[in-house]
């Protein structure tokens, strides 16, 4: 399967509840679902433990992934500036741009992406309904 969704890092974060579960695992086992290195690097962060953190690497090493290249990182300054207030992390910016650049939905649990998508008109969706994650 040709991946459709770049899921974010607050997607992954809730994989271990059963609806999330549901909804990402398909993708991942099929293909569907791509990552790209800030993603990772948020994942990986998440663990104290340097040799799980060197397979957590190895693991995110097996999905699709979309490049974080220049022209991304272009895109992602673009946005950031025409976004209002400064809560928005840069980051997040730079995923969202990163599946935008690939013509991926991006797949989330976090209302930033929603703030972000009023700007670019790129398409993204809820890992699950909002506001039933706490």
């Amino acid at each position: 399967m040709i991946p459709t969704h770049l899921a974010d890092a607050s997607a992954w974060a809730q994989l271990h509840r059963n609806d999330v579960a549901a909804r990402l695992v398909p993708l991942l086992v099929g293909g569907g679902a791509a990552t790209c290195g800030i993603v990772d690097l948020q994942i990986i962060a998440t663990f104290d433990d340097a040799a799980v953190r060197t397979e957590v690497a190895a693991e995110r090493a097996t999905f699709p992934r979309v490049p974080v290249d220049d022209a991304v990182l272009d895109r992602a300054a673009e946005v950031l500036a025409l976004l209002p207030g400064a809560d928005v992390e840069a980051l997040s910016v730079v995923v969202a741009a990163a599946a935008e650049r690939a013509g991926l939905v991006l797949l989330h649990q976090d209302g930033v992406y929603d703030r972000i998508a009023e700007v670019t008109g790129q398409p993204t969706e809820w890992v699950v309904a909002r506001g039933t994650v706490p």
